[in-house]
């Protein structure tokens, strides 16, 4: 069982929301506040849009869903990838418009990983199984990467030290605990678990070990335990 509750929001069903910076509407699934010192959300850019309210200090991910955001890297489409520590996270602009997947929150101090990577330039390798997985990041025990699930693929039963995110970028995705259609998010805590499988080809951004770690090492120890997919 699951050591705390999981959350989940499936964004079709949300409202968009103006937000302070002209031009971009959001969908919140996750605030930062007393639960959370990170936010989660899809943000809608009108053509000449920029992003400019995150606070100090702070860094972001994104994945672009829809449309074309142009970096001082260079442009990203759809399912392009950039993760930008403070410094960088407020450059971009979108020239016609587009629909981003964004994760922001305090970076670690010294942290200035700068990862942009173009949908063209993601090199996919074997998982377990018949899974292809395109690492993204990896910066101390957090990591993100893109998973892709063949038609009717099931993984093994396995938890998940430092807790995992999931958001679904197409297809649907399925564990004992419910499904998951396109555009539903999930974050479950430290050693949670699941048994998760598709019906048909999907693919998912999965992000993990970034969430808190409460149990003591020789509690650690009597369990088996995996990072990612």
């Amino acid at each position: 069982m699951d050591p705390q509750p999981r959350r989940r929001q499936f964004s079709p069903e949300l409202a968009w929301t103006p937000t302070d910076t002209s031009g971009v509407h959001k969908k919140l699934l996750l605030g930062a506040g007393d639960e959370s010192t990170h936010e989660v959300s899809i943000l809608r850019l009108e053509g000449g849009a920029r992003l400019t309210d995150f606070p100090a200090g702070w860094g972001i991910e994104l994945i672009v869903l829809e449309g074309v955001w142009q970096l001082p890297e260079g442009p990203l489409e759809a399912q392009g990838y950039s993760r930008r520590p403070s410094a960088h996270a407020n450059a971009g602009i979108t020239p016609t418009g587009c629909t981003l997947y964004v994760r922001s929150g305090p970076f670690a101090a010294g942290d200035h990983e700068l990862v942009h990577t173009p949908t063209n330039k993601q090199v996919w390798h074997p998982g377990h199984g018949n899974l292809r997985v395109s690492s993204l990041s990896s910066v101390e025990s957090d990591g993100s990467a893109f998973v892709h699930w063949p038609a009717g693929e099931r993984f093994v039963h396995h938890q998940h030290w430092g807790g995992e995110e999931v958001f679904v970028v197409s297809g649907t995705f399925r564990d004992e605990h419910g499904v998951y259609p396109q555009g539903t998010w999930t974050q479950t805590p430290h050693l949670s678990a699941h048994h998760p499988w598709v019906e048909q080809d999907t693919t998912i951004f999965v992000k993990t070990g970034h969430l808190p770690v409460d149990v003591r090492a020789s509690e650690v120890r009597s369990v088996g335990v995996s990072g990612s997919l």
